[in-house]
C-alpha cells in the first residue's frame, strides 16, 4: 500500500465492540494501528469505558445499535475500510432461545455481510469460535488450523451450530463485489 494521506487514515469498524473480546479489539487498534483515523464502535448495549477512549488522537464513534437491524449495520458500516465482526450472542447458561441465538449469529452476520458489499468495504474480519471445530467427533485436538482445515465437528448446541454457519456465510461471500477476500478468526 503506498504511503500517502489516504492511506493512513482508515475507518474501522467493530461490531459487538463493547463486548469482552470487542473490546479487547478496540484497545489493541487503538494501541496498535498508526494509520486509524476513526474507530467506530457498534453494540447493543455500549459501555461506559468508551467515554475514556474520546478524548485520544483517534476519532472514537459510539453507535448504539443492533446487528439484527441492516439498516443500523448498513448505516455504521458506511465510509468504513475495515470491519472487523465481533457481535453475536454467547448463550452459556441456555437462557436465549435458538431463534434468538440464529437471529443474532447468523442474520446478524448477513446483515454485516450484505452491509459490507453495498457499500464496498473491502475488508471483513469475522471472529467465529472454537466451538465451530470442536469437539470433533473424534476427539483429536485442533492445531495450527485455518479456514482450509477440514474437521469433522458435532454441533448439539445453537451456538456452535449458529457460529459454524455465520463462518460458512463469510468464507462464501469472499470476494462478493468490492470485497477481497475476507478472513475467519476463531
Amino acid at each position: 500500500m503506498a504511503d500517502s494521506a489516504e492511506t493512513r487514515k482508515l475507518v474501522y469498524l467493530v461490531t459487538g465492540g463493547c463486548g469482552f473480546l470487542g473490546e479487547h479489539v478496540v484497545r489493541m487498534l487503538l494501541q496498535r494501528e498508526p494509520r486509524l483515523y476513526e474507530l467506530r464502535v457498534f453494540d447493543l448495549h455500549l459501555g461506559p469505558w468508551l467515554e475514556e477512549l474520546k478524548t485520544g488522537p483517534v476519532q472514537v464513534t459510539a453507535i448504539q445499535g443492533d446487528v439484527t437491524q441492516a439498516h443500523e449495520v448498513a448505516a455504521a458500516v458506511a465510509g468504513a475500510h475495515v470491519v472487523i465482526h465481533t457481535a453475536g450472542l454467547v448463550d452459556v447458561f441456555g437462557r436465549a432461545s435458538p431463534e434468538t441465538i440464529y437471529e443474532v449469529n447468523v442474520q446478524g452476520t448477513k446483515n454485516v455481510i450484505e452491509a459490507c458489499v453495498q457499500t464496498g468495504t473491502r475488508f471483513l474480519v469475522y471472529t467465529s469460535s472454537m466451538e465451530v471445530v470442536g469437539p470433533n467427533i473424534k476427539g483429536h485436538p485442533f492445531y495450527r488450523g485455518n479456514e482450509d482445515t477440514p474437521y469433522e465437528a458435532i454441533h448439539r448446541h445453537p451456538y456452535p451450530c449458529s457460529k459454524a454457519q455465520a463462518e460458512r456465510l463469510v468464507l462464501e461471500a469472499n470476494g462478493r463485489k468490492a470485497m477481497w477476500p475476507g478472513c475467519t478468526c476463531w
